[in-house]
């Protein structure tokens, strides 16, 4: 709802229910493109109190920082404003966990908010994964950034919030040649042709599943793909000639079910996880067998890099030659195949 005056305009806050949902807003200039910009000089519990103050603002930014606006209300804008920046709903997700967690502070005035509120809360979430505390501590701090960008004088304590010491983990754990050579027999049972995917590319789970069909080469044998890092994004991942007809047969029913990506087909991570854990693995351990695997194979280093989507300096973010593409493609055939995988005394007796 958007009431205004000859000064400014007052927005209701709808996302939630708000101490102060009424917002009084003021127009500040234009941007290059000649959009309007403009500030927020106000939260207020009616719409009322919220046009009265417009009458009589004078542009004093003292006075907007008398209004109390609590935690809860920047972060709401903060969420916004990603919306508007067109962030992925995986992304969205993320501060939705933050601010479960981040609960406690909603009602408070942010500028009463100390470095001791926030590291009590990265504290009570000591025992929640690295990946969690790093999402609760990044919505603190862009929390803050959007208060200081809406002139309220506040001090960004989350810089100084202490992490806990990174553990060496043993959730995941690549598979054995034993194992990859099981699958490789069993290819036709459960989702092992998935399994055999996901060892031989290296892709995260939800790379695959969210990898669109148009970006498919597979007669050039590679795909373009990839997400959470600036070098993960939009990467060439080379498909080995082995699994090539498994990657083809997703692709073809993405096709036929006219999908845009293959989550049609693979379905969701939450199914394709419960799918995995059977075998006594995890989505993820694909991604740390392709690494040991490509090591073992003495590919080069940085080719390993390039494939995972870790960062390189020596490729020019977004640009692949032609050059580079054959050498991931390339570089993949080194990988041991069914053949390769079988015990040495077994081919003996195969010749």
């Amino acid at each position: 709802m958007r009431r205004a005056n000859g000064s400014g305009s007052v927005y209701k806050m709808t996302h939630k229910p708000l101490r102060k949902p009424y917002r009084a807003v003021i127009t500040i200039g234009e941007d290059e493109e000649g959009r309007m910009i403009r500030k927020t000089v106000g939260t207020f519990r009616t719409a009322r109190e919220a046009l009265e103050f417009l009458k009589n603002y004078k542009g004093d930014p003292k006075v907007f920082e008398k209004q109390d606006v609590t935690f809860g209300t920047c972060f709401k804008w903060m969420k916004a404003d990603k919306e508007r920046q067109g962030i992925t709903a995986s992304t969205l997700a993320n501060y939705d966990l933050a601010e479960r967690r981040l609960d406690e502070l909603m009602d408070m005035p942010i500028g009463d908010v100390k470095l001791i509120h926030l590291q009590r809360i990265v504290d009570d979430n000591k025992e929640s994964s690295r990946s969690t505390i790093n999402k609760i501590v990044l919505a603190m701090s862009a929390t803050f950034v959007t208060a200081i960008k809406h002139d309220i004088d506040v001090k960004d304590y989350s810089k100084f919030v202490v992490r806990p010491p990174t553990e060496e983990s043993t959730i995941h754990s690549a598979y054995t040649p034993e194992e990859i050579l099981a699958l490789w027999q069993n290819q036709d049972e459960g989702i092992n042709k998935l399994k055999l995917i996901y060892i031989y590319t290296g892709m995260r789970p939800r790379e695959l599943i969210n990898l669109r069909v148009e970006n498919t080469y597979l007669k050039d044998g590679y795909v373009v793909g990839g997400n959470k890092t600036k070098a993960g994004k939009n990467r060439v991942i080379p498909i080995a000639k082995c699994i090539l007809p498994f990657v083809f047969e997703l692709v073809n029913k993405a096709r036929f079910n006219r999908d845009e990506t293959l989550a049609g087909v693979i379905g969701d991570y939450a199914k394709l996880r419960r799918q995995w854990v059977k075998g006594g693995h995890l989505p993820h351990d694909g991604r740390h067998t392709f690494t040991t695997m490509a090591a073992n194979a003495d590919i080069k280093p940085h080719i390993i890099k390039l494939i995972m989507g870790h960062s390189i300096k020596d490729l020019t973010e977004g640009t692949y030659t032609h050059k580079t593409i054959k050498q991931l493609v390339d570089a993949v055939e080194l990988l041991p195949t069914q053949k390769n995988l079988i015990p040495v005394e077994q081919q003996l007796c195969n010749d």
